[in-house]
């Protein structure tokens, strides 16, 4: 019997390892084919998406934050709405360095922590920093004639410095029905400040299934499927995909097949191995937001098919450097992008080459952002939703409701 147990223990071992192995295979595969399964993007007229038990330590409806940014695109063109990961407010911080690069410590002998660097954070800090704070706490209406001045003055600031701000989304793990051979994918939507984004609709008939059914609307067993109508929206000549409505179906089983269903409930993949930092070759996820801040974000140019190559504006050592690599391995792939190897129950991590010009001044955290009301200017496939206070009195935009569905990852 000792034997037979020490045999079974050693294979349960030696599946294991090669569960790993095939595991990392794919991490290794991804392409950006394999990516775009994993985005659940509702676009026809009807949808269904199941959404699956939270794995241990995480909640059914994750937060997450990205940068909707406009970057560069092949033929000369501008990609508005590009959505970017923001390691500022999804990564563990970190110490915060003197000028010589040492952590600096608190009373008790602790690093002092700060959020890890994001130049597109800082550049939204630094843009509002050039506001007049002299009109601080003062009502438009009591405004003077030059107050006035100043005040236009700071809102143009704002609304410049909004584009890069980081914004709060929404992230559901789930299966699409209309797809289910791509296996387990990802529904991310935005924040809405005004309560009529995609969250304010989906929470009502999530409770309302639990009230009525008495059941979590994501058991294998008695959980729901839950159809998705869209219609087309316009906003300012660009027509969208919005929700018109959200039902859930009933009680049913997640699959008949229960092989295909312990496929689904078992795979650990996370939103981290899907909305990936971006990057570019030879360059970190760093670096492009650096590039990306400085409107010279790296891009793929593939309009002429005899000719494709990699573009980095303002920068030809690096495009020379990028180029070179690819015809080297002889990589067709337009996008070079790594996942974040940074998982939220790991321990905080120290990060030797950050300066503070580097770190900046943060003074949101990723737990608390969005509580207060801010407003955002419009970018084509981003349109504003939200209100804003700031630290001076600026004029707010007010808009109609944001284009989700133009969530697409290249």
């Amino acid at each position: 019997m000792e034997n037979e147990k020490q045999t079974g223990e050693d294979l349960s071992q030696l599946k294991s390892m090669f569960s790993d192995y095939q595991k990392k295979q794919k991490q290794n595969r991804k392409s950006r084919e394999d990516l775009l399964t994993k985005y659940f993007v509702p676009r026809n007229t009807k949808e269904t998406f199941r959404i699956l038990p939270p794995k241990a330590g995480k909640k059914y409806i994750e937060e997450a934050f990205f940068h909707v940014i406009t970057t560069n695109a092949a033929g000369g063109k501008k990609k508005h709405g590009t959505v970017v990961y923001c390691p500022a407010h999804n990564d563990p911080k970190v110490p915060k360095l003197d000028a010589e690069g040492k952590a600096l410590l608190d009373v008790n002998g602790a690093p002092i922590l700060v959020p890890a660097p994001c130049p597109l954070c800082n550049k939204y800090h630094t843009l509002l920093k050039k506001q007049d704070p002299s009109l601080k706490g003062v009502k438009k209406e009591t405004m003077n004639e030059f107050q006035l001045k100043v005040k236009a003055k700071n809102d143009e600031i704002y609304k410049e410095a909004i584009k890069w701000e980081t914004k709060k989304f929404y992230i559901v793990r789930g299966i699409d029905k209309g797809a289910e051979k791509d296996g387990v994918k990802f529904w991310r939507f935005k924040h809405n400040y005004k309560n009529q984004g995609t969250l304010d609709k989906l929470l009502p008939i999530l409770e309302d299934y639990v009230t009525t059914h008495g059941a979590d609307f994501s058991s294998a067993e008695n959980g729901t499927d839950l159809n998705i109508i869209m219609t087309d929206s316009e906003f300012n000549g660009h027509v969208y995909k919005a929700i018109s409505a959200i039902t859930a179906k009933g009680k049913s089983r997640l699959h008949s097949d229960p092989h295909v269903m312990r496929a689904w409930l078992e795979d650990d993949i996370t939103w981290r191995d899907v909305f990936l930092p971006k990057k570019a070759p030879n360059t970190t996820p760093y670096e492009y937001l650096e590039m990306a801040a400085m409107g010279n974000s790296p891009y793929w140019e593939d309009t002429d098919q005899t000719n494709k190559h990699w573009v980095f504006p303002g920068n030809p050592d690096l495009q020379e450097r990028a180029n070179t690599r690819t015809q080297n391995l002889d990589n067709t792939e337009k996008e070079f992008e790594q996942a974040s190897d940074l998982k939220e129950e790991l321990p905080r991590v120290t990060i030797s080459n950050i300066t503070p010009e580097k770190v900046g001044e943060f003074t949101d955290d990723a737990s608390d952002i969005g509580k207060e009301v801010i407003a955002e200017t419009k970018v084509d496939n981003d349109v504003p939703e939200t209100e804003v206070k700031t630290n001076v009195e600026t004029e707010v935009v007010d808009e109609d409701t944001d284009p989700e569905y133009d969530d697409l990852p290249f």
